[in-house]
């Protein structure tokens, strides 16, 4: 009985870990509407694991995102999750544009 259900489960755990994203991009609203991408690019990233823990926490955020590219005038923003491991571990990423 133990055997026919592990014989089971694992295609189904198979079958789970494969249809899970591997990339998402989650593209953030602009800041003034219409307004047109910056000269200039900054970036801010951070590693999240389990859920659980950033490896950068709060300094993942606009205001060093836009330190990070030298930018005064941030035009839009645009955030970025990359999926790693069956969703283990997600690179974050804050990315501004402007002046």
């Amino acid at each position: 009985m133990k055997k026919k259900i592990i014989m089971l489960a694992f295609p189904a755990l198979l079958a789970m870990f494969s249809l899970n994203s591997c990339v998402t991009i989650n593209s953030g609203a602009a800041l003034a509407e219409k307004a047109p991408v910056g000269p200039k690019r900054g970036d801010a990233k951070s590693t999240i694991i389990l859920g659980l823990w950033s490896s950068k926490g709060r300094s993942n955020n606009i205001s060093v995102a836009a330190k990070n590219g030298g930018i005064t005038k941030v035009t839009q923003v645009e955030y970025i999750d990359q999926s790693v491991f069956f969703g283990l571990v997600i690179k974050h990423t804050t990315r501004v544009y402007g002046e």
